[in-house]
C-alpha cells in the first residue's frame, strides 16, 4: 500500500509542486494550508508522514509539532521540515530534540526531498534509474540539461563521426574524450608545440596514458598541467557548440558526500560557445520573442555573472536591463541578439514581461559585481568599505614611461615667445583659453589616445617646470600656476574613464573648455565627484565643503543635495544637534523635491532605519532599488533589517521552545 503523507503548506504554488513530486512517485498525498487544519486531519487520520513548513498561519508549525509529541498517538509520526525562514545549525538541533531527523531549507532539490522521506518512513530510495537516451539536440542543449539538473555520471554522446564520454560531477564537466577538435589531452599539448612528437608517442603508448606522465617527463609543471587541462576542456566544449545535433545516452553515477571537483567555468563555456557558433537564424528568432519584452535580473543572475568576462560594451548593456525599458529599446538597432542576452536567457538569469518590472535581489551576500558597468564599476554592500578613489592613472612622483607605439606621435603643440619666459608663457595661456580639454592636448574627442594624452601632458608641465620658474617672478609665475592648473584639471579629467565619459556628455550640448561658459557645471560635477569620495573615506568635514561647493555651483541638483545632507548627518561633531538633524532632514526632502533619485531614498531609509522606524525604512530602501538595482547602501540597509528580524524570530524561537 502506497505510503500517505500529509503536507503542511500555506504556499499553494509550492504545496502544488510537492503534491505532483509525490503522486508521480507512487504515494498519495493530502494538503493543510494552516496549522489547525493539519492538526485536525492528522487527529482524524494520521499519515505516514508529515511534511511541515514552520511558518503556518493560525497554529505555527512549531506549536503543531509541541502537540503532536504530546500524544501517544501522534509521538512517532515522521516529521520532514521544510523551511524557508528558519535556517541555521540552531534551528535544525532544536527540531532534532522535537524528533524531527529531516529538515530542508528551501530552496531543496526534489532528490534530497525523496531521500528524507525514505529515510523518515524507513524505507529505502528506488534504484537509480537505467540509462536514458535522450532526443537528437545540440550540445547546447545536453550541456544546460546536465549544468542545471546536477547531473552526476557519463553522457555517452552519440556524434555522426562517433561517440564520446562527457563525464559531469554536479553539472560541472571534469573530462572529455575523445575531444571534438583534438583526438585527446596529448594531441592538443602536441599540435600546440607543448609536447614533441617523441613525447606523444609515449604519453599514448599503452600503461602509461595518463596527464601526471608530462609533469613526470618536465614537459609541464604542475600548475601549468592544471592551466592546460582546463583550457583543454574549456576549448572542446565550446567547439561542441558547432557539432551538429547529437543524442546522448545518460549514465548516472553517485558522488561522494561533499566532493568539489576543480572544473571549467560552465557559464563562460556557454557565453562563448554563443559568441563563436550561434546560429544567426537562432539569434533572429529569440530577439523577435524578447525585443519588446522588458527584462531584469532574477535569481540566476547574481549567481552566474561574475564567471562571465565582458567587454565595456556588454557591460554598459547589462546596466540598461534594469527592467524599464525593453530590450529592442536598450539594443537600438541591432538587428541580430547579442550572444550575451542568448547566455542570459539561456541561463535564466533575466527575467522578461510585458510589462515593466523590477530587478530581483541576491539571496546571499555579494560584494562586488565585476561586470557593473564603467558608471558603477564598484557594487560594495558594505557602506563602511571605502570605494576606490577617482585617482590619476599615472603616478605624478614618477617619470612616464616612454611611449612604444607603431605610429608616430605628433609633436605637442609649440610654444611661442622664442627664448623669452615670459612671452611664451602668456602666449600659450592664450592658446589655451576657450579651447576644450581634448584641444588642449591637440586631439579631438572622436581621436582619442591615452598614451598621447601622458605624452603631451608631462611635455607641457616640462616645459613650465621648475626651471622655468625660476626665471620668471611676480604676475609671470602666477601665469604659469594658472597654465598648470589648467592643464592637470583636463588632464585629471581625460584620464579618469567616469570624468571622460560626464565630459564627453557635456561636450555633446554646451560648448566646456577652459574659461569656456559650462565650465562651472562641469566643475560642479568635479566637486561633488570628490565629495562623494571623502564620504567613502569618512573625512566628513571635506566632504561637506566639496559637496556645498557642487550645491552652490548647481544649486537645483537633488543628487549633490542628498549627499550634502549624509555628509552633514554622518559627520560625528553633528550627532548631538538637534537643529543640524531637523536642517538635513529638510534638505533630504528638498532634494527629493527636486530629483527623486535612489540615493536619496537610501540615505533617507538609512535615518529612518537607524529611528527605529522600520517599515518606513524598508519602503524608502525598495524605492531606492526600483530606481537602481544597484544601489549599496539600500542592499545593505535590506540586509540589516533581514538580519535584525531574524534576531527577533530567534527570539521567539527560544521562547515557542521552552
Amino acid at each position: 500500500m502506497p505510503p500517505k503523507i500529509l503536507i503542511a503548506e500555506d504556499n499553494d504554488t509550492i504545496a502544488g509542486a510537492l503534491e505532483g513530486l509525490l503522486q508521480r512517485k507512487g504515494m498519495t498525498t493530502e494538503r493543510a494550508a494552516d496549522g489547525v487544519l493539519a492538526l485536525s486531519r492528522i487527529i482524524a487520520a494520521p499519515p505516514d508522514a508529515l511534511i511541515l513548513d514552520l511558518q503556518l498561519p493560525r497554529l505555527h508549525g512549531i506549536e503543531l509539532l509541541k502537540k503532536l509529541r504530546q500524544s501517544p498517538r501522534t509521538r512517532n509520526l515522521p516529521v520532514v521540515i521544510v523551511t524557508g525562514v528558519y535556517k541555521g545549525e540552531q534551528y535544525i538541533q532544536a527540531a532534532r530534540a522535537l524528533g524531527v531527523s529531516s529538515y530542508l531549507e528551501k530552496p531543496f532539490r526534489a532528490a534530497d526531498l525523496l531521500a528524507a522521506l525514505h529515510q523518515a518512513l524507513g524505507t529505502t530510495a528506488p534504484p537509480a534509474p537505467a540509462p536514458s537516451t535522450s532526443r537528437e539536440a545540440t550540445m547546447d542543449r545536453h550541456l544546460l540539461r546536465a549544468f542545471t539538473s546536477r547531473f552526476t555520471g557519463t553522457y555517452l554522446l552519440k556524434c555522426a563521426d562517433g561517440e564520446r564520454n562527457l563525464v559531469f560531477l554536479h553539472g560541472l564537466p571534469v573530462s572529455l574524450r575523445p575531444g571534438f577538435s583534438s583526438k585527446s589531452f596529448g594531441d592538443y599539448l602536441h599540435r600546440r608545440g607543448l609536447l614533441s612528437a617523441e613525447e606523444y608517442g609515449y604519453y599514448i603508448s599503452p600503461g602509461d596514458h595518463n596527464h601526471e606522465v608530462l609533469v613526470s617527463m618536465g614537459c609541464l609543471e604542475y600548475p601549468d598541467l592544471l592551466q592546460e587541462k582546463f583550457a583543454y576542456l574549456s576549448s572542446e566544449l565550446v567547439d561542441a557548440f558547432a557539432a551538429p545535433p547529437m543524442t546522448v545516452e545518460e549514465m548516472p553515477a553517485k558522488a561522494a558526500a561533499g566532493h568539489q571537483a576543480l572544473t571549467v567555468n560552465v557559464p563562460n563555456i556557454f557565453y562563448q560557445g554563443f559568441r563563436r557558433h550561434l546560429p544567426p537564424a537562432r539569434q533572429q528568432a529569440l530577439g523577435e520573442r524578447l525585443s519588446g519584452r522588458y527584462l531584469a535580473p532574477a535569481k540566476n543572475y547574481f549567481r552566474y555573472i561574475n564567471f562571465l568576462t565582458l567587454s565595456d560594451e556588454e557591460k554598459r548593456l547589462l546596466f540598461s536591463l534594469d527592467g524599464s525599458r525593453t530590450l529592442g529599446q536598450c539594443l537600438g538597432e541591432e538587428t541580430l541578439l547579442p550572444p550575451l542576452i542568448v547566455t542570459l536567457a539561456t541561463l535564466e538569469m533575466v527575467a522578461w514581461s510585458e510589462h515593466p518590472l523590477s530587478p530581483a535581489l541576491p539571496d546571499f551576500p555579494l560584494r562586488t559585481l565585476f561586470n557593473a558597468c564603467q558608471e558603477d564599476v564598484e557594487v560594495e554592500l558594505s557602506f563602511e568599505q571605502p570605494l576606490e578613489s577617482f585617482s590619476d592613472l599615472v603616478d605624478k612622483n614618477e617619470e612616464p614611461a616612454p611611449v612604444i607605439t607603431r605610429r608616430p606621435i605628433p609633436p605637442p603643440p609649440a610654444a611661442a615667445g622664442g627664448d623669452n619666459p615670459a612671452g611664451k608663457v602668456r602666449e600659450t595661456l592664450a592658446r589655451l583659453r576657450g579651447k576644450d580639454y581634448y584641444e588642449t592636448f591637440g586631439m579631438t574627442q572622436g581621436r582619442f589616445s591615452f598614451d598621447l594624452l601622458k605624452t603631451r601632458y608631462f611635455a607641457l608641465t616640462r616645459e613650465f617646470g621648475p626651471e622655468t620658474l625660476m626665471q620668471l617672478s611676480g604676475e609671470d609665475a602666477a601665469l604659469v600656476e594658472e597654465i598648470l592648473s589648467s592643464v592637470t584639471t583636463a588632464y585629471n579629467t581625460l584620464s579618469d574613464v567616469v570624468k571622460k565619459e560626464r565630459y564627453d556628455e557635456l561636450l555633446g550640448s554646451e560648448k566646456v573648455g577652459l574659461g569656456q561658459a559650462g565650465d562651472d557645471l562641469f566643475q560642479a560635477q568635479i566637486q561633488a565627484q570628490s565629495g562623494k569620495v571623502f564620504l567613502e573615506m569618512e573625512e566628513w568635514d571635506n566632504a561637506e565643503k566639496s559637496l556645498q561647493d557642487a550645491c552652490n555651483i548647481d544649486p537645483k541638483n537633488g543628487d549633490y543635495l542628498a549627499h550634502l545632507a549624509w555628509s552633514i548627518y554622518r559627520n560625528p561633531k553633528n550627532l548631538s544637534s538637534r537643529a543640524m538633524q531637523d536642517k538635513v532632514r529638510q534638505m533630504l526632502n528638498r532634494a527629493l523635491t527636486l530629483d527623486r533619485g535612489a540615493n536619496a531614498y537610501a540615505f533617507k531609509g538609512y535615518m529612518l532605519f537607524e529611528a527605529g522606524q522600520d517599515s518606513l525604512a524598508e519602503a524608502e530602501f525598495t524605492k531606492a532599488l526600483k530606481l537602481d538595482a544597484r544601489q549599496a547602501m539600500a542592499r545593505k540597509g535590506l540586509r540589516e533589517l533581514q538580519e535584525k528580524r531574524e534576531q527577533e524570530k530567534k527570539g521567539m524561537f527560544r521562547r515557542m521552545f521552552r
